[in-house]
């Protein structure tokens, strides 16, 4: 698991220990601490180490004062959807505080968690849990969605403290979403005759503009499978640039963006590497056997065939990377970038979490 612990005093070594043993997750311990047989990393300066595991892991929990990790953590906050959640444990192990990204980092459910490994009282401060409601970030984490724009989410979850519902609009709902806790559940298509009864709306769709949705929050499900084809040495910038472009133009969300697919043979090509990495998303690589044995019509080009031994590239990989799902933007071409796109065929719900790329 993606998380560390970090303590300071001969106490909370021990108790860093048994965290990291229970969790798995790496401690890291002052250097002057350390003895033989420590599962541990050490460090030298409290400051620097910290900065390093603030960035590097999604948890972590923190054997110390509440104060120190306040002051040390301060300049490090960026975004409440990238910060890592962030526990506060007192040495003694009495107090497993969420401190930081409760709702959307999970702090909230690591503090629980630690609760019952090792007997400590989560203390839980933000108010929405307090209050025995499902926030709209909370229903959001736990269904792999990401709210957009996520500025809205305070403004909701307000509303809910005021006891006002917030009409939650889907294509299908898990079992888990059941009403009550300020959360109403209702189809996608009843929203134009459903929407005027609720002032608070959020509606589950991967379509950039919902149709008489101005103002709804959006929860973007991780649905859209992008395929890419492009000449050698082709800019990241020209490949983000069709990207955005070709979802744009068919209003689809970047934020739902789920892969980016592309044949083997481009597995070293840099434009499609950086644009995959500055999007935060996979990159997904079909051999030319896997694209050609797609039995669904596609265009083809000669050219293509001649050079990569395959028909097309863009729209087989992304039919292949969304297994089998619908196309929704066919081959488009633009500036030596071929895109494809298109949704992944499970339940969105079942599709995993989405991706924060810009």
């Amino acid at each position: 698991m993606n998380g560390a612990v970090l303590a300071l005093t001969p106490r909370g070594r021990v108790l860093a220990l048994l965290v990291g043993k229970l969790t798995g997750f790496t401690v890291y311990l002052p250097s002057k601490l350390l003895e033989p047989g420590d599962a541990a990393e050490p460090f030298d300066a409290l400051r620097e180490a910290l900065a390093e595991t603030f960035a590097r892991h999604r948890q972590l929990v923190l054997v110390m004062a509440t104060g120190i990790a306040v002051r040390l953590l301060a300049p490090l906050l960026e975004d409440k959807r990238r910060d890592p959640a962030v526990v506060v444990l007192d040495e003694a192990g009495q107090h497993a505080i969420s401190l930081l990204s409760g709702h959307f980092g999970g702090a909230n459910d690591l503090a629980r968690s630690l609760g019952e490994k090792i007997g400590a009282v989560p203390v839980i401060t933000t108010a929405t849990d307090v209050n025995g409601l499902l926030a709209i970030d909370v229903l959001a984490k736990l269904l792999g969605l990401m709210p957009e724009p996520f500025a809205l989410v305070k403004e909701y979850n307000a509303a809910q403290l005021r006891g006002e519902t917030v009409a939650v609009f889907a294509k299908g709902w898990p079992p888990l979403c059941k009403e009550g806790a300020g959360l109403s559940f209702l189809p996608a298509d009843s929203y134009a005759s459903q929407c005027d009864r609720y002032a608070w709306r959020a509606v589950v769709t991967d379509l950039a503009c919902w149709p008489g949705g101005d103002g709804d929050l959006h929860l973007r499900p991780a649905s859209l499978y992008v395929g890419l084809g492009c000449r050698r040495g082709t800019a990241a910038a020209q490949v983000l640039a069709t990207i955005k472009q070709a979802l744009a133009r068919h209003n689809l969300a970047c934020a739902s963006l789920a892969a980016l697919a592309t044949i083997e043979a481009k597995r070293a090509e840099p434009g499609l590497l950086q644009a995959a990495a500055e999007l935060k998303l996979p990159l997904l690589f079909f051999s030319a056997a896997e694209l050609g044995g797609l039995t669904r019509p596609y265009e083809q080009s000669p050219f293509v065939y001649q050079t990569m031994g395959v028909g097309g590239v863009c729209e087989p990989a992304a039919i292949l990377a969304a297994s089998g799902g619908e196309v929704l933007v066919k081959k488009e071409k633009m500036e030596g970038v071929t895109v494809a796109v298109a949704r992944g065929i499970s339940p969105w719900w079942e599709l995993g979490p989405a991706q924060t790329g810009s």
